[in-house]
């Protein structure tokens, strides 16, 4: 009896055990590219920030995370359409152009809805952080090697 019970026990335990790895991995799938996306630039903006700084900012980022993910579904939205136009056989310049219009004007609103919640951030930090979080950024875009054809580059392209 006493096999039997311990049998039955690590059958449960198994099938607890299975059932929440499963339901973790669906609830990940089902997360979406925004909750993604809000997690990366989460993740990028308190990398090398102090724990008393970065939790401020993680609130905030917070409670701006429903309208982020609302410009960036707005942005995926508009590149699928734009590819259902370029896969339409009937796709003419009109509707080419208006598919990218639409794909700036969403890029362009994930960008102003991101430098505001970015502005609210860095409002709540010290002005050394400040300066430090922008040198960040600046020494990142730096340390980026010119694009081909840019001033910066000579005007060379690559060889192919």
């Amino acid at each position: 009896m006493n096999s039997r019970k311990s049998l039955v026990i690590a059958l449960l335990v198994s099938l607890v055990l299975n059932g929440l790895l499963l339901g973790l991995y669906i609830g990940h799938r089902l997360m979406g590219q925004e909750r993604h996306a809000m997690h990366g630039m989460a993740k990028q903006l308190l990398k090398d920030e102090p724990k008393e700084l970065a939790e401020p900012m993680r609130q905030v980022l917070e409670m701006h995370r429903k309208e982020m993910a609302k410009a960036y579904r707005r942005l995926r939205a508009a590149k699928r359409d734009m590819v259902g136009i370029l896969k339409s056989e009937q796709a003419t310049e009109v509707q080419i152009n208006s598919g990218f219009q639409a794909i700036r004007m969403a890029d362009s609103n994930l960008k102003q809805v991101s430098h505001q919640v970015l502005a609210t951030v860095l409002a709540t930090l010290p002005p050394e952080q400040r300066l430090k979080f922008a040198l960040r950024e600046l020494g990142r875009m730096q340390d980026k090697p010119p694009r081909p054809g840019s001033p910066e580059h000579g005007g060379d392209r690559p060889p192919r």
